[in-house]
Formats: C-alpha cells, sequence, structure tokens
C-alpha cells in the first residue's frame, strides 16, 4: 500500500468496532497455528499439550496458550547450529531469511530474530502505518537519527519511511553537529530519534547549524525507544528547543515489530497499529491473569505475531506496562490508546516496595520543573542488584537558574516528595547543570558505580 491523501494508513482496519478486529485477529491466528508448530522446534515444545485443531471462537480463547517469555526464546537460541543461526525458534531454512535483526542488549545478551522477505513486508507496512499515524506524510524529509542499523530502529524504521513515500535521510552514526548541520542543508521537515537524544537536540539546536545559512524547515519530531514523553516538561523542552508544535510519541518492540503504537493529532496516547498482523493482551504482571481493554487499566502487553515466518512469536509478555488511556479517539481509530509506563527488566525494590526509575524520574520532572532538568541517574552497587535496603542514591541536575547554595534544599524536598508520592526513600545528590551524560541513543536511567 502506498500512502494516500485520506486521513488513515489502513481504514478498514484502524476503524473497525475493536471487538470485531480482535474476532477477526482470533480467526487469523487459528489458521497460523499448526503451521507455526511445524516450523518452530520451539513451540512445538512449548505447545505438545494443546490438541493439533485448537478451535479460538475469540481472542479471549488465547489464554489456552502459554505465554512466550524472553527466557524461552534465549534457550531457543542458544541451540544455534550452522543450518539454523537462530536456533530452534527459526520457522523457515536459512536460504529464506533475507534479514537479521537485534535487540538493543542494553538488558543483557542481545537476541537476533530473521526477516523472510514477506516478514520485511509485513514491518515495513506496520512501521509505515505507525509514522501515518503520528503524522508524517509522502512530502516529508526524514532524518532518521538511529545510528545501528541493524538493530529493530534501524533499518526496518527506514524501510517504514521509505513505504509512506517520505524522503529518507539516514544521518544517525554522524556527530551531533554534523547531524543538525545536515538537516538544514537537506531542508529535512521531519525527525526521529530517541526521546533522550531528541531531548540531547533540543539543547544544541540553536547553537549549531545556523552557519549554514539555511533556515530551519523542521516541523514534526516523533520520539520513542524509552519512556518520558507522558511528561509535559519533556515534551515542553523539546518542542521549545526545536521550535516545533508537532511531536509526537511512538513504541515498538524489536522481538515483535519494532514501530506499532504512536500518537495521533489527539496527543492522548498511542495507538496500536499492527492490527493487521499483531494481535494484542494485556495482563496482569503477577498473576498472568487477562484484563480488559478499558480505560485507567494498567498491566504488561502480550503480543502474538500472526503473520510472521522466520522467527513466530505467539503471546510473547513484552515485560512493557502500560496505562489504557482510552478506547477510541476523536481522529476515528478504535484501538487502545496507552502510555508506557515501564518495563519490568527496569523494576527495583527498595524494602519490597516496586518501584519504576521512570516513575522517579517523572515525578521530579513534573513537581520541580523550572528548577530541575528532567535528567537523573540513579545508582547501583553492581549489576545485578534490584533490591535496595539502603535509600536509592539518585543524582538529579539543577537547572541554570538555580544557585548552588540552594542544592540542598531541593536535595531534600526531593527526597520528601518521592517518599510521599512512590513509597521509597532516596538519597539525592543535585549536580550542576549540565553534568549528566545526554547520549545519541538511550540515556540509562540506572548505572552501575564503579568501585
Amino acid at each position: 500500500m502506498t500512502a494516500s491523501a485520506g486521513l488513515y494508513w489502513n481504514p478498514e482496519l484502524e476503524t473497525l468496532p475493536w471487538p470485531e478486529v480482535e474476532r477477526w485477529q482470533a480467526q487469523q491466528i487459528e489458521r497460523a497455528l499448526p503451521a507455526i508448530r511445524r516450523r518452530s522446534a520451539m513451540y512445538r515444545e512449548l505447545h505438545e499439550a494443546l490438541p493439533e485443531d485448537l478451535r479460538l471462537a475469540s481472542l479471549a480463547d488465547l489464554d489456552r496458550l502459554p505465554f512466550t517469555l524472553k527466557e524461552h526464546v534465549r534457550a531457543a537460541q542458544d541451540a544455534a547450529s550452522d543450518d539454523a543461526p537462530l536456533g530452534r525458534n527459526q520457522g523457515v531454512p536459512l536460504r529464506e531469511i533475507v534479514q537479521a535483526l537485534s535487540s538493543s542488549g542494553t538488558t543483557g545478551k542481545p537476541l537476533y530474530y530473521g526477516l523472510t522477505r514477506h516478514d520485511c513486508e509485513v514491518f515495513a507496512d506496520a512501521i509505515a502505518n505507525t509514522w501515518y499515524t503520528a503524522g508524517l506524510r509522502a512530502e516529508d524529509v526524514v532524518a532518521h537519527l538511529v545510528g545501528l542499523p541493524m538493530v529493530a530502529g534501524g533499518l526496518p524504521y527506514a524501510d517504514g519511511f521509505r513505504r509512506i513515500g517520505a524522503t529518507l535521510c539516514w544521518l544517525g552514526g554522524f556527530p551531533t553537529d554534523r547531524i543538525l548541520r545536515e538537516m538544514r542543508r537537506l531542508r529535512c521537515t521531519a525527525l526521529l530519534a530517541t526521546t533522550s537524544f531528541g531531548l540531547y537536540l533540543s539543547e544544541q539546536w540553536e547553537a549549531v547549524g545556523q552557519e549554514t545559512g539555511v533556515p530551519s524547515r523542521l516541523a514534526k519530531v516523533v520520539c520513542g525507544g524509552e519512556p518520558g514523553l507522558n511528561q509535559p516538561e519533556i515534551r515542553h523542552r523539546i518542542t521549545e528547543g526545536l521550535s516545533i508544535t508537532h511531536l509526537r510519541e511512538c513504541m515498538g518492540l524489536g522481538d515483535v515489530i519494532s514501530g506499532m503504537w504512536s500518537e495521533c493529532e489527539a496527543h492522548e496516547g498511542m495507538h496500536f497499529n499492527a492490527q493487521k498482523h499483531v494481535a494484542i493482551e494485556l495482563i496482569d504482571p503477577a498473576s498472568g491473569e487477562v484484563l480488559p481493554w478499558r480505560q485507567g487499566a494498567t498491566g504488561e502487553i502480550v503480543y502474538t505475531a500472526f503473520d510472521r515466518e522466520a522467527t513466530p512469536m505467539v503471546r510473547y509478555r513484552s515485560r512493557d506496562h502500560a496505562l489504557v488511556v482510552g478506547m477510541g479517539c476523536s481522529c476515528g481509530r478504535t484501538s487502545p490508546r496507552i502510555r508506557c509506563i515501564g518495563r519490568t527488566d527496569d523494576m527495583l525494590i527498595y524494602k519490597g516496595m516496586n518501584v519504576f526509575p521512570t516513575a522517579i524520574r517523572d515525578l521530579v520532572a513534573s513537581r520541580f520543573a523550572g528548577h530541575i532538568e528532567p535528567m537523573l541517574r540513579i545508582w547501583k552497587a553492581r549489576r545485578e542488584q534490584v533490591r535496595f535496603d539502603d535509600p536509592l542514591p539518585v543524582d538529579v541536575e539543577a537547572a541554570a537558574g538555580l544557585p548552588a547554595h540552594r542544592y540542598a534544599e531541593f536535595a531534600h524536598a526531593i527526597e520528601n516528595e518521592v517518599r510521599s508520592q512512590c513509597q521509597v526513600r532516596v538519597q539525592v545528590s543535585v549536580q550542576p547543570p549540565g553534568s549528566l551524560p545526554r547520549g545519541v541513543y538511550k540515556n540509562a536511567l540506572v548505572v552501575v558505580r564503579e568501585n
């Protein structure tokens, strides 16, 4: 499909009542399961207790299938061979795999996934739908700032830009000053970056690039790869720093499809955009119980990619925790709208109380805006540390106008606010402006302290 002048990339599915979408998806999954079991040794083992002719009257019947965990995928990958370098979940012969993708590896050993030509088409279509929902169009000139082609946000994102007909300018990997200059020279109208890098660019935008003599044409910015754009202070910093009003959040999962969620013009949560190829469930992360998609619900997202050949995924637990903002939208799309609130992998435990680092960051950014930058770093003693008996050591960064003699005052105020709102104790150190690291990819909120 190519972009049209319409409001939607896939008008039929994007506007179909959500229960009807789920019924259609259940039919697709029912048809796909026998072939998935034949092709994937991992799923033959996971599903060995299930009847060969399993019937799915609705998506609710998916709870008869076991979850796929990252540990299952990792164990399957560890059984790699020369003929099957992707391991026991490689569902097609090697000669049919035209591309390999890697997870970022930020939470451990990277996982690898394969794509057939059909899978590449599926990725490109779903990601194009994501960009289209986010307001990108064929006339845009897009600066693609993810610098690693093999990660799921690299080449697949580029294919999605090309699919909507936009002009792709892959500037990721260049030094920041060159990115800012080339964006002006190439008359880039849109930008895709991680939220961290978008924030960093907003601080550099006016300092670099003006010497080209070419005025900025930038009008649209799409950020993702990590939570953050749900915070008004972070959105304000990016929109003000880049002098734009069109800022949209996006999200995906490389294990499934790297672009599946994005905001529309309503800016009220991210729509699910991959319904043609992927089904979604919301579960209680502790019990595994399936939860209804309804406004105000929170839970972990589970994905079933029913149109995937090389490395199938059935009921894959993403570890992404989401808040359901609503169902339906003024834009006419019917899919759930969410905000990502954290990942299981990132969760810390203070004396039995669970807390996401993003929750601390968001609280600081919202309550101390104007005095404290939306930058934060939590220290732990070793990589595997999750539990803390002593207050969590936290560095925050002072805004430029905050005098040094008030640092201790704000450190104490932040400690009290976090204790009151998150029920955990932190030990805060306020650092001078510009002292916390800014990166060109993702900024880690939790860092191991070197001894």
